[in-house]
């Protein structure tokens, strides 16, 4: 009896180690300074930059966000909407004509 537990939690053991890692958009978030938890569309909603600096990880979960958040500057520091506006509005309309303005 004793013999056939073991082997029986060896092959539970194994076949949960076999089993990929699957991640859910759900289980993405942090803490924030008051030791509350957020999931990551809050972050993205409340602090988009912060999620593109702490966070950027995040995106392979939601894509969409690089689509309207933002993009990399020549220096490969990533830059939001309304920076690409303040300061470069040219490149706004020569690379990104679906960005529409969030501070209008």
């Amino acid at each position: 009896m004793k013999l056939r537990t073991i082997f029986a939690a060896a092959a539970l053991t194994a076949l949960f180690a076999a089993a990929p890692a699957v991640s859910h958009a759900r289980d993405y978030g942090d803490w924030d300074d008051h030791h509350a938890w957020h999931d990551a569309s809050w972050w993205h909603e409340h602090h988009p930059a912060w999620v593109w600096h702490h966070h950027p990880e995040w995106v392979k979960v939601y894509p969409q966000w690089r689509a309207i958040d933002g993009d990399w500057d020549e220096h490969h520091v990533w830059r939001d909407r309304g920076w690409w506006y303040d300061h470069h509005p040219e490149w706004v309309r020569a690379h990104h004509p679906d960005w529409a303005r969030w501070r209008d």
